[in-house]
């Protein structure tokens, strides 16, 4: 198959490097030229702009910050490929999107994506996919090369779900660390603490995944706080707007806000754990 790439950024470089590793060829283009070379030594065909995406290939994949560029992008690539749009947005910025799909007449999908780099690189992504119902039908195939695809109704069942998704996510992380400080008075190694916590109803992914990291203060480069601000905000934007109120997520958006003001955050949002050290 073919694919091309927009957004070369933490996982758009992790579905590039999947992709290729599946012997697919793959061209590619971001911003940020300097992405290219680690990338184009593995087989990356880069590009010098959007507009270069070739019409003939299977699929182009969008994986950018916000919705505002989704919309720039979807006005340069001039296809009729299946997008597969894995950009995290908004109900708001969605709509904007689909109002430039619609009068474009493209082929288009929301793909909002569970996981963070190191699945889209190895290609287990879970997919919350929207939007027509045959055209998902007929991308299965293609969808299956990043991972898993769920497909739940339309673009905006599935643009919120990603929301609610990520916000427990967040929520779950939060708690773990607002309780660093107590964990860490229980002067347990790591493994003792680890087999109990996991053992226990209090057992989640997140603690499996970014408890780890706080206890060893050592964070890779997963989902920034900058981007888990984005989604808390935009999940309480739209209960607002539904008449409803989210007074813990509030307050939890709020702890991601300080710890954003103290440099906190740039690798991954569980950073935050380190205004309670």
């Amino acid at each position: 198959m073919k694919f091309c790439i927009v957004g070369l950024g933490r996982m758009g470089r992790g579905i590039a490097v999947n992709l290729l590793g599946r012997g697919h060829v793959v061209y590619g283009y971001d911003v940020n030229k300097s992405v290219y070379q680690s990338l184009t030594n593995l087989g990356l065909r880069a590009l010098n702009d959007a507009s270069e995406c070739p019409t003939d290939v299977d699929y182009a994949i969008l994986a950018l910050p916000t919705g505002n560029e989704v919309i720039d992008v979807l006005k340069q690539l001039h296809t009729k490929s299946t997008i597969l749009d894995t950009t995290t947005m908004g109900i708001e910025e969605l709509n904007e999107v689909l109002n430039t799909v619609n009068r474009e007449g493209l082929n288009y999908l929301t793909v909002r994506l569970e996981g963070g780099p190191k699945q889209a690189e190895s290609g287990t992504l879970v997919m919350f996919v929207g939007g027509d119902e045959k055209l998902y039908r007929t991308s299965e195939e293609g969808l299956r090369q990043l991972g898993t695809p769920i497909y739940v109704g339309s673009h905006e069942q599935a643009t919120l779900l990603k929301l609610i998704s990520t916000s427990i996510i967040i929520a779950n992380t939060a708690i773990l660390a607002e309780l660093m400080p107590l964990i860490k008075e229980l002067n347990l190694n790591n493994d003792t603490l680890m087999k109990a916590l996991t053992m226990s109803g209090a057992d989640s992914a997140q603690l499996r995944t970014r408890l780890p990291w706080m206890l060893n203060n050592n964070y890779p480069e997963s989902f920034s706080i900058n981007l888990a601000k984005y989604v808390t905000e935009q999940t309480i934007k739209h209960a607002t707007n539904r008449g409803k109120t989210l007074p813990l997520l509030t307050t939890i958006n709020k702890t991601l806000e300080t710890a954003n003001q103290k440099g906190l955050g740039r690798k991954d949002f569980s950073e935050m754990a380190e205004l309670n050290q």
